[in-house]
């Protein structure tokens, strides 16, 4: 397939217009991929051609081509086909709501996008996308500029930050606390590649660079508020969580995977929606991660990232909903395994307390997680799940990757006498 911006046959003009800002996609019968001026070629995980914008010209062959706008996660898309014709050919699509996560307090946002393209590409990614939040990783000069501040395309329900939150491999040792004060969280661009369920498997599965493998110390140590991707690394993240540690479960796109927001980190804002409202929720735990499905979880009315305080005995009631498409089952977990399963839309059960524990949401299709919330922790007597099993599993992942890193500052050795006390 071949993308071409100008042909000798394109002659005729295409006017798109949905009345706010979309990603389109423009394709002939061969699979060409067309675009307006000055648009950079691009394609998305289906293969198809897409730019953003609205009330957008570009110049197309006079043959049959298929439209198709679509808005992210949130929307599903319209489509048609068309024949342009002499003249200016006006094709008016308007891409429909599948839910609407801001007016339930809830914003995405995309933890994980390299500031390497034009501004202009960014804000009309981050609007086509209806992505309330970027994060805009540093890749090159000036980017510094505009650490602590919005960047220009911002308003009231979409807000883009570089640095808002920090790729803890790059996090100078001493750095935390100082980042911590201005707000930044701490966590990782990238968590795992291929089947990570056992010790050995995620000790080889690190990206270099950018390795999460560490992730079982500085959870421990409490360096970093989040754990990405609780979607790709369900199984190491529920291992995380269930020796004791307190971390968010949230996603990020790699840009190599198409547009902005393929995966998003949803957080409960209380309030309007600022960088440092976001940054609050995700670090209080009030999260789920997504590419796709609204997820909600419910322990007696308190909702992910929330603690519970119970008695030995004490009964619960949690319950899951799920909205969206891509959805065969939604599962309650919980430390020791699973609570209930059913079909979309909504799971619920009763949960006797007699240890401590957590309750996490997740939608599943063919097998793969769609959606993961962070947990409701069910603590007994004042005491957080430390589950023999999990702590045993992330000690074997310390001895492992002792192996393979120089411990010079001693912190492997640290984190490891933190799991040790979990298990007395």
């Amino acid at each position: 397939m071949r993308d071409d911006l100008t042909l000798l046959d394109a002659k005729q003009t295409l006017r798109l217009r949905a009345g706010f800002p979309c990603r389109w996609s423009v394709w002939s019968a061969d699979g060409r991929g067309w675009y307006p001026r000055g648009a950079s070629p691009a394609r998305d995980l289906d293969g198809l051609p897409y730019f953003h914008g609205d009330d957008v010209v570009l110049e197309v062959p006079g043959e049959r081509l298929t439209v198709r706008a679509a808005r992210g996660m949130e929307y599903a898309h319209a489509e048609t086909t068309v024949v342009p014709g002499r003249g200016e050919t006006l094709v008016e699509l308007s891409p429909s709501r599948i839910y609407d996560a801001a007016a339930r307090g809830w914003y995405g946002g995309d933890l994980h996008v390299l500031l390497n393209r034009p501004p202009q590409w960014m804000a009309a990614s981050q609007h086509g996308e209806d992505l309330h939040v970027v994060n805009l990783l540093p890749d090159g000069d000036g980017a510094g500029d505009w650490t602590g501040r919005n960047l220009p395309w911002s308003d009231a329900t979409h807000v883009a930050r570089v640095g808002l939150a920090c790729d803890a491999p790059s996090v100078p040792s001493g750095s935390v606390s100082k980042l911590r004060e201005r707000g930044a969280l701490i966590g990782y661009a990238n968590a795992f590649r291929g089947p990570v369920e056992t010790p050995e498997q995620l000790v080889a599965a690190g990206y270099p660079g950018y390795d999460a493998r560490m992730s079982v110390v500085d959870a421990a140590l409490g360096i970093v508020d989040s754990f990405s991707s609780a979607i790709g690394s369900a199984r190491a993240y529920r291992r995380l969580i269930g020796a004791g540690n307190r971390v968010a479960a949230v996603a990020g796109t790699p840009q190599r995977l198409g547009p902005i927001g393929r995966e998003r980190t949803y957080a409960h804002v209380e309030g309007p929606l600022t960088a440092e409202s976001y940054a609050e929720a995700v670090r209080r735990g009030r999260t789920f991660a997504t590419t796709g499905p609204f997820l909600e979880l419910s322990v007696d009315g308190a909702g992910p990232g929330a603690t519970l305080n119970l008695q030995p005995g004490a009964r619960v009631t949690a319950t899951a909903r799920v909205i969206g498409p891509h959805v065969e089952r939604v599962r309650l977990l919980t430390a020791d395994g699973e609570l209930a399963a059913g079909p979309p839309h909504e799971v619920a059960a009763e949960l006797r307390v007699d240890w401590p524990t957590y309750v996490v949401a997740v939608a599943e299709e063919a097998g793969q997680v769609r959606a993961h919330s962070s947990p409701v922790y069910l603590d007994v007597e004042h005491r957080r799940v430390a589950r023999e099993e999990d702590v045993t599993f992330c000690l074997r992942w310390l001895d492992l990757l002792e192996d393979l890193v120089k411990d010079r500052e001693g912190l492997v050795q640290e984190a490891r006498r933190v799991y040790q006390s979990r298990l007395a």
